[in-house]
C-alpha cells in the first residue's frame, strides 16, 4: 500500500505541475472572502474592542482561519459529482484500489503545495505584522498539528458522504453549497465564534463545522485550556466516526443504485 501511495502521489504531483496558474488561483481566490471579513470587522472594531477581540486579535485571527482553511479544504464532492453523473465513474471503479485513496494522494500533494507557499509568507509577514508572532508551547504545536488533520479528515469525508449522494441525485453541488453555506456561521469564517450569540455558539459545538476550522485556529492562536485540548479533539474524533460510518453505508448502497453506459 505504501509503494502504491508513492505511485500516486508523484503522479498527483505531476499533474498538480501542469496546472500551476490554476493552483496559484485558488489560492489568491481563497483569500479574499477572509480579508474582506477582517476588513469588515477592522471598521466596525473601530480601533476598540468586541468582546474581548482588539484590532491585533483580529489579524491574527484570520490569518491564521486563512492558513487553517486552505490545509484544511477538500474539493472531492465536485470531481464526485461530474463522474458519478457522466458515467466515467466506472473507470475508477475498475482500478485495483478503492476511489478515496486517489482523493487521499491528492489532499496529500496539495498541502504540501500549499504550506510551501503559505509558510513562507507567513515568516515573512511576521516581521513587519506583530500579531503574527506566534508563541506556542511544543504541547500546542502537536495539539495544532493533530487538530488540522482531523479537521481534514471530517471535511474531506464529509465531501466524500455529499459526492456520494450523487448515486441517486443529479446535483450534489447545489447540496454542498447549502452545507457550506451553513458552515459560515458554524465554522468561525464570518466571525470568531466566542463573539457570535451564545444560541450560535452552542449549535456550533454540536455541529462538525467548527472541529474543522474554528478549533484548530483556537490553539493557533495561543492560550487554549488542557480542557478545551481534550473536549475539542474528542469532538473531532467522535464526527470521524460518524462521518466514516455514513461513507461507509453510503458506499455500499450506492454501488447496488450505480449504473453507467458509455463515457
Amino acid at each position: 500500500m505504501l509503494n502504491k501511495y508513492f505511485a500516486l502521489i508523484r503522479m498527483k504531483w505531476v499533474e498538480m505541475f501542469e496546472y500551476r496558474a490554476e493552483s496559484v488561483i485558488w489560492i489568491l481566490g481563497a483569500l479574499t472572502q477572509p480579508l474582506v471579513t477582517l476588513a469588515v470587522w477592522l471598521g466596525v472594531s473601530d480601533g476598540g474592542e468586541i468582546q474581548g477581540f482588539s484590532p491585533n486579535h483580529f489579524i491574527l485571527y484570520f490569518a491564521c482561519l486563512i492558513f487553517v482553511e486552505r490545509m484544511t479544504t477538500a474539493w472531492d464532492v465536485w470531481d464526485l459529482d461530474r463522474e458519478i453523473r457522466q458515467g466515467t465513474f466506472s473507470f475508477p471503479l475498475l482500478r485495483p484500489l478503492h476511489p478515496i485513496h486517489w482523493g487521499i494522494a491528492e489532499n496529500i500533494v496539495y498541502k504540501v503545495f500549499f504550506l510551501s507557499i503559505l509558510l513562507p509568507i507567513w515568516i515573512v509577514a511576521a516581521f513587519f505584522i506583530e500579531p503574527l508572532r506566534l508563541a506556542l508551547s511544543p504541547l500546542e504545536w502537536v495539539a495544532f498539528l493533530i487538530a488540522v488533520l482531523f479537521g481534514l479528515a471530517i471535511r474531506f469525508l464529509m465531501g466524500w458522504c455529499v459526492g456520494l449522494l450523487g448515486f441517486w441525485v443529479s446535483r450534489v453541488v447545489a447540496i454542498y453549497s447549502v452545507v457550506e453555506g451553513i458552515s459560515l456561521f458554524f465554522s468561525g469564517r464570518i466571525a470568531p465564534l466566542s463573539i457570535m450569540p451564545p444560541t450560535i455558539q452552542k449549535i456550533g459545538e454540536i455541529l462538525p463545522f467548527s472541529y474543522i476550522l474554528y478549533f484548530p485556529v483556537e490553539i493557533l492562536m495561543g492560550g487554549v485550556t488542557l480542557e478545551r485540548l481534550v473536549t475539542g479533539m474528542i469532538g473531532q474524533v467522535v464526527w470521524i466516526g460518524i462521518l466514516y460510518g455514513v461513507f461507509h453505508f453510503l458506499w455500499k448502497a450506492g454501488l447496488k443504485a450505480y449504473s453507467a453506459a458509455g463515457g
